[in-house]
């Protein structure tokens, strides 16, 4: 199933890491137009829907520049037996929304939930304290009855979450 790369099964056991490699150098490519077009990196908040979440994911937390955030919508973490010997300096920095449908069929809530956790035990990112000023490390939020799809929740939380990491400018 290519789309931002191929997808042979949804048991994640192989992975097509040249497609995958080959999409980060793309959206690498469209973060530097945007930061040489005037736009601070840190206003700039990459994003993606299931394989798209997954290329968030590797590209953010892979690229040079410290990004505004990620955020991932029942995504995964590819690659997870490279992405640490990938990773930049800034990746405990990054604030990350991660959601997530409790009924996908195809990237399963408990992937969803061992990939953030996986973040948190393998990069040392914490739960986001959205107490804070300044917003840094996961904010997962687990949605019930929602399949492989969005909710109008999860769209009202990202939305919240937006407005937080990337204010508006005075």
């Amino acid at each position: 199933m290519p789309a931002w790369f191929d997808i042979e099964s949804f048991d994640f056991k192989t992975e097509d890491e040249r497609g995958m490699l080959q999409t980060v150098h793309q959206l690498n490519q469209l973060i530097t137009a945007e930061v040489d077009a005037g736009t601070p990196a840190d206003r700039i908040v990459l994003g993606g829907f299931s394989q798209g979440g997954a290329v968030t994911l590797l590209t953010g937390l892979t690229t040079e520049r410290k990004l505004g955030g990620l955020t991932v919508l029942s995504g995964w973490v590819p690659l997870k037996s490279k992405i640490k010997s990938m990773a930049s300096d800034h990746v405990k920095k990054l604030p990350i929304f991660w959601g997530h449908g409790k009924a996908d069929p195809l990237v399963r809530h408990i992937w969803g939930v061992q990939s953030a956790e996986f973040l948190k035990d393998t990069f040392g990112i914490k739960t986001a304290d959205e107490s804070e000023p300044k917003l840094t490390g996961i904010t997962f939020r687990s949605y019930d009855g929602v399949p492989h799809s969005t909710s109008e929740a999860e769209l009202e939380d990202l939305q919240k979450w937006l407005q937080k990491v990337i204010p508006q400018e005075a």
